[in-house]
């Protein structure tokens, strides 16, 4: 949904009241990552009555990340200004038309947030934003200028210090004031923050597989092993992924350019491990599929023993394949025979249409729809199919144990 700006065409260019005006703008960055250089973008805000400033680099600039930029210095101000003046950043503005310009959806949530008014000056029209273009040079002489950092937390970290300890206590040229000093007396006129901050980041409801992991654009990320089965938040922001249950944070991982892969933590590695076996954990997957999974989890122990943790993987695997409503039906006529065996489940689904099941059949908890995924790299090992069969040997050559 869009808003209707105040003035798109241009912006007088005077001294402003008191809270009334801040400006924003986005400037490209190389900095130096211990000898590495890397491309970072920066983030200003300035206040136009005292020209009080805040800056955040990040590695790329979307809208989530502008978003939350303005959350951020917003509470370091204290406050939001009524006005906000903009260029047509595309975290910003979506389109533009002669009379009119179309906001990002997430920004605009932004704005009815905080209650301010965004103001997108015309193209071209630098002069508008003089306050916060102008520091932006400031920020390479005095700041950036020969420094070396060790990563993006440490430049923040030391633009912070930099920020309190030189640019807002010194003179400004124009107001031969401090920032510091300024904004003092600025901050009373400043809307009030709202009780609770800006979401700014994409969020996402997710169930914890049986893996203990969440999916997140294809790829899995591990939480404490405790919380299988839970519904959680999954929050994307600056290439973080926070996991949150009951207002707080359960698992934060940084988000991978991978497809398809599977990420986990030492600490829920090491959990698992400690309370966890192949066949068990296999098992305790299999018996959330209902009744029906315990009858048969059963039978395969008593047949096959040792062997039965394989038998689970294999019917699991089938299930991914073919749906679990036509293999928990086939689990239910085997069962009936007594044939417990993954072969016998796959002779049966492959001989047998699927039949029609009723809502009571069916466990409470939705079995997940890529089963293979869950089981890769799961953070145990699974023995080899050459171990069971040989175990079944030595039971056939033994005829009088059962």
């Amino acid at each position: 949904m869009g808003l209707r700006p105040h003035s798109i065409s241009t912006f007088p260019f005077s001294e402003t009241d008191k809270g009334r005006q801040g400006q924003v703008d986005l400037s490209d960055y190389t900095v130096d990552f211990r000898g590495q250089a890397t491309e970072v973008v920066c983030f200003s805000m300035v206040f136009g009555y005292s020209r009080w400033q805040f800056i955040r680099f990040t590695e790329t600039a979307n809208a989530h990340s502008v978003c939350h930029s303005h959350v951020l210095a917003f509470e370091t101000a204290g406050g939001a200004p009524h006005d906000i003046l903009y260029d047509r950043m595309k975290q910003v503005v979506l389109e533009s038309y002669a009379d009119r310009v179309v906001f990002h959806p997430l920004f605009t949530a932004l704005v009815n947030h905080y209650g301010f008014r965004a103001i997108p000056l015309a193209p071209g029209y630098k002069e508008g934003k003089g306050k916060v273009e102008n520091p932006f040079k400031y920020v390479y002489s005095d700041f950036l200028k020969g420094s070396t950092f060790h990563d993006l937390e440490d430049l923040n970290r030391k633009a912070e210090a930099w920020l309190r300890e030189i640019a807002r206590v010194r003179k400004h040229g124009t107001t031969q004031e401090r920032p510091l000093d300024r904004m003092d007396e600025e901050r009373p006129y400043l809307i009030p923050l709202p009780r609770r901050p800006f979401v700014a980041a994409r969020v996402e409801d997710r169930l914890v597989g049986f893996d203990f992991c969440v999916a997140w654009d294809t790829n899995r990320y591990s939480v404490p092993p405790m919380f299988v089965g839970r519904s959680v938040k999954a929050m994307a922001l600056d290439g973080i992924l926070d996991i949150h249950l009951d207002d707080r944070i359960i698992a934060r991982h940084p988000l991978r350019q991978t497809r398809h892969k599977r990420y986990i933590l030492p600490e829920h590695e090491s959990e698992f491990r400690r309370h966890s076996t192949s066949r068990h954990v296999l098992q305790e997957q299999f018996l959330r599929l209902g009744e029906i999974a315990e009858t048969f989890t059963d039978g395969l122990v008593k047949s096959h023993g040792g062997a039965a943790g394989y038998h689970i993987s294999e019917i699991l695997k089938l299930a991914d394949q073919v749906g679990m409503p036509r293999v928990l039906e086939a689990l239910r006529h085997a069962a009936r025979y007594g044939a417990f065996s993954h072969t016998s489940v796959a002779r049966i689904v492959r001989g047998k249409q699927p039949a029609r099941q009723h809502a009571s059949s069916f466990p409470s908890e939705s079995p997940p729809k890529h089963v293979a995924e869950y089981l890769k790299a799961s953070g145990y090992k699974q023995r080899s199919i050459e171990h069971y069969e040989r175990l079944l040997k030595e039971k056939a050559r033994k005829p009088g144990k059962k």
